[in-house]
């Protein structure tokens, strides 16, 4: 079905580009170049990148540990929400124009889906089997061992400098997190050197992420993530059943991938 197969890319392309309402990543491949690499001593700029990378890396890390409300907005897509990785409950919503409007509970094992505004798609809540979803399932927010998705942040930024107090730059090469997304191998290099910048606030976490997503395609622009309300209780309400609906395989098999 036509109109499924456009929720599918909606959602995924949404995901890809967000990298799943987060955003930054600072792991480091001792392999790569600027890694450790066995050598002895580090000139006092390669030091300087490697403490902006910790601390961009625990600042991640921190929305991993609470509550968090967080908001996106771009050219292409808006919305935002909160989520407890410690209960595994979330409630997003995101705002794609034409393309209609996606919102995703998550309870537990529990995710549902409901797209309003696009010609076709069930008007019911559609549930999924969370556990279904993989590890970087698009509708996967909080996977296991990862809930708050600050391990898969951490793999895909390449180079990070501190550019002032609780502030940063930086370059996202998304195939390293990706690198299976059809939406991602269809950016080609492009998907590999991309600018972003990033604060942190005066308790070492992280509260913007900024993603300059029009050398993508310059219609994009710059997608802001902000997250705000660390600790506060998320309520997310089951939908009733009669109003619900199991998700068609096809679409589960999509977004698991």
């Amino acid at each position: 079905m036509n109109t499924r197969r456009l929720a599918t890319t909606g959602v995924a392309l949404v995901a890809a580009l967000a990298l799943g309402l987060t955003g930054c990543a600072t792991e480091r491949d001792t392999d790569a170049p600027g890694g450790n690499g066995g050598s002895t001593g580090a000139a006092p700029a390669s030091a300087a990148a490697d403490d902006a990378r910790a601390e961009l890396t625990a600042a991640a890390q921190k929305l991993s540990q609470q509550s968090v409300k967080m908001q996106l907005k771009s050219s292409v897509v808006n919305g935002g929400g909160a989520m407890d990785p410690a209960t595994k409950t979330g409630d997003m919503t995101m705002k794609m124009g034409a393309e209609g409007t996606f919102r995703i509970l998550m309870l537990g094992t529990d995710a549902y889906l409901k797209i309003t505004g696009m010609e076709g798609m069930p008007k019911k809540w559609m549930h999924m089997d969370a556990t279904k979803l993989g590890k970087s399932g698009q509708l996967n927010l909080m996977p296991d061992g990862d809930p708050g998705g600050a391990k898969q942040m951490t793999q895909s930024v390449v180079d990070v400098e501190k550019t002032g107090p609780g502030s940063y730059s930086g370059i996202l090469d998304y195939t390293r997190t990706k690198a299976e997304d059809k939406s991602i191998q269809a950016l080609g290099d492009k998907a590999k050197a991309v600018p972003f910048t990033a604060r942190v606030d005066d308790q070492g976490r992280l509260v913007e992420f900024a993603i300059d997503t029009q050398v993508l395609h310059e219609s994009l622009g710059t997608m802001i993530t902000t997250y705000s309300e660390f600790g506060a209780p998320v309520t997310v309400q089951k939908p009733p059943a009669s109003d619900t609906q199991e998700a068609p395989q096809e679409l589960i098999e999509s977004l698991g991938s």
